[in-house]
């Protein structure tokens, strides 16, 4: 009779029918590879255990996110060496009683590229591994649900405007209470100037950065983050501390320079980290929001996507058909 292959149901690393009884990283009982895993409670009642379309655990989904992490710097820092070359680099904004470089839109979207490092550790896994893009949320044989993805996503990307407005209310009118006047002031003046390379100027500017949305940072950030990252911590950990844990991760690395980025343009650094303070809350309604999405759609990542490229486009559009820029700056 063929041995079946086992795996892991706490690492979900997968092992050769051969191998040991036990995980070498964790010690579990390893049990059939189709088989659907029972566990017990505390109170001894049966449930299955909690399944994604993915194969592996927390041990693959953290380091190799984290090396994808740092190859994303890599390139990124790359990109912002050679684009001044290439492309128009800098806006110069006055700032106060200061003159201040930011990057412009071109020179955004071209460092932007340096994304696609983000999904080189999770495509590489798959192809040494032998797996399906699947596994990464990947489905296109059926149409219908394809269709259901993007109409999914985009309906929840519309919805995200609505709960990052009411987070951010709430938030100025809860956290925003413990500072002073010119200390919210300042942080919302920094993160103006933190986002003034996604307010374009020119209809050429508009459409590079609606492009970068769609074709670059949505679909990087959510094959890493929710295809690689979440799938990998639920299966190890569960549906709901997976979606948290990554939510919380997500939301850290969006801010997590900010107080560096304020004393770049010349204001102290714990208005950077007041404006982290005060922005964390949105990251994790909207990280939170786009994992449970995955989670109704059965993971399939086109939903995620477009939700995420949708709300990012959005936003462009509000700063671009608003002359948000100019308003702003002159």
């Amino acid at each position: 009779m063929e041995k079946k292959n086992k795996f892991c149901p706490k690492c979900r690393v997968k092992y050769k029918a051969d191998d040991s009884e036990f995980c070498m990283y964790c010690g579990g009982k390893l049990v059939d590879e189709n088989s659907e895993y029972i566990r017990k409670d505390k109170m001894g009642t049966q449930e299955m255990e909690h399944r994604t379309r993915a194969s592996w655990g927390w041990i693959p989904a953290v380091l190799g996110y984290t090396a994808s992490f740092f190859l994303l710097i890599l390139l990124q820092n790359l990109l912002s060496g050679i684009g001044p070359i290439l492309v128009p680099s800098f806006m110069i904004i006055p700032f106060f009683d200061q003159i201040i470089l930011v990057a412009s839109p071109e020179l955004l979207v071209f460092i932007t590229l340096g994304q696609f490092g983000l999904i080189v550790v999770p495509f590489l896994y798959i192809k040494i591994k032998g797996l399906s893009v699947k596994e990464l949320g990947f489905d296109f044989e059926d149409k219908t649900e394809v269709q259901k993805d993007i109409f999914v996503g985009a309906i929840g990307g519309s919805l995200m405007i609505g709960i990052s407005m009411f987070i951010s209310w709430v938030t100025s009118n809860t956290l925003g209470q413990l500072y002073s006047s010119i200390d919210i002031f300042l942080a919302g003046q920094f993160s103006l100037v933190n986002n003034a390379s996604f307010m374009s100027i020119y209809l050429y500017q508009y459409i590079l950065l609606v492009l970068s949305m769609f074709l670059v940072i949505a679909p990087s950030e959510e094959i890493s983050t929710r295809g690689f990252l979440q799938q990998g911590l639920e299966n190890s950990f569960g549906r709901w501390a997976g979606l948290f844990i990554t939510a919380i991760i997500f939301s850290a690395l969006h801010i997590i320079l900010y107080p560096q980025s304020a004393a770049g343009i010349g204001l102290p650094g714990y208005v950077g980290s007041i404006a982290a303070i005060l922005a964390i809350p949105s990251y994790l309604a909207l990280s939170l929001t786009l994992g449970i999405l995955l989670q109704i759609r059965k993971y399939r990542i086109i939903t995620t996507i477009t939700t995420h490229a949708v709300y990012m486009t959005i936003l462009v559009s509000i700063y671009y058909f608003l002359n948000y820029w100019i308003y702003f700056y002159f």
